[in-house]
């Protein structure tokens, strides 16, 4: 029986093994790049980091140089052409699909092939190596595509945290800014919070500091803040539950029992006293 290939795994899928919000389908590691062109694109997603040397990518009608520190993210469907610049170039190589793919590539704005440069891509080429290894233990011994699939997950929450374009922040790095200002919420979101407290924190406009906090959350710093509100509140409904919601409303930073179960109903589709009801012994 033939040794598997070392720097190479394409796993045999079962049915249930592609229901996995993500799952395997190949990978490749110190890979010599040849010349790859594709009119009708890939059929799945595919990121390929580069270990050493430079290729370039033809993407519609631009050109993208792809070096040590970089990787790219083809999407499905999308005609595509790349190859080494000169003499060798290695990368590492992931293909995979799954239903989770595109959701999870959307939380940081990514929905196209693209091209990035890595923060810690060493990081990312050890993870890889780990990748491999579980997608060449053989199916007999172990569940082997389920631990593909959550080294996989890993992987892919990596990439979208330490890429960036055009020299913009990574995600990593937002939030690392944002550090102050989250921490100030979770200490003090019992008082009066204002854009002006939060964006004095990071010394901008508070019209910069909405731009800033959305980019990386996704969300208003004003709903950021009710989050953390309703969160903590969960605590107190299932640990005093002889309170009133009109102390725990003002305990947590609302102004009213009111507004509190307004937005609590708006955040978890049920009431603060739903939710009590619903972890209390029968």
């Amino acid at each position: 029986m033939p040794h598997p290939h070392p720097y190479r795994a394409f796993p045999v899928l079962s049915g249930r093994d592609k229901l996995l919000p993500f799952h395997l389908l190949g990978i490749g590691v110190h890979h010599e790049q040849e010349h790859i062109r594709r009119d009708t694109g890939i059929q799945d997603y595919q990121w390929i980091q580069c270990r050493s040397g430079e290729g370039k990518l033809k993407l519609g009608g631009t050109e993208h140089i792809v070096k040590q520190g970089m990787g790219m993210l083809l999407f499905p469907g999308q005609k595509h052409e790349y190859y080494a610049l000169s003499g060798s170039w290695e990368v590492d190589w992931v293909i995979f699909d799954g239903s989770g793919s595109a959701s999870l590539f959307e939380t940081v704005g990514i929905t196209e092939t693209s091209v990035f440069t890595l923060a810690s891509p060493e990081y990312l080429l050890s993870r890889m190596q780990d990748l491999l290894q579980a997608a060449l233990t053989p199916q007999a011994q172990t569940l082997s595509n389920y631990a593909c699939s959550a080294i996989l997950y890993t992987l892919l929450t990596e990439i979208i945290q330490r890429v960036s374009v055009e020299g913009s922040d990574t995600v990593g790095q937002q939030y690392e800014r944002l550090k102050p200002v989250l921490d100030y919420i979770d200490r003090h979101y019992a008082e009066e919070i204002t854009l002006q407290t939060l964006a004095g924190l990071l010394s901008v406009t508070p019209e910069y500091f909405c731009h800033l906090f959305k980019n990386a959350t996704g969300i208003r710093p004003i709903s950021y803040v009710n989050q953390v509100r309703i969160n903590k509140s969960k605590e107190l409904l299932l640990d005093h539950v002889q309170r009133g919601m009109q102390d725990i409303a003002l305990q947590v930073g609302f102004e009213s029992a009111s507004y509190y179960g307004a937005i609590f109903k708006r955040l978890e589709r049920l009431t603060p006293g739903a939710f009590r009801r619903s972890y209390q012994k029968s």
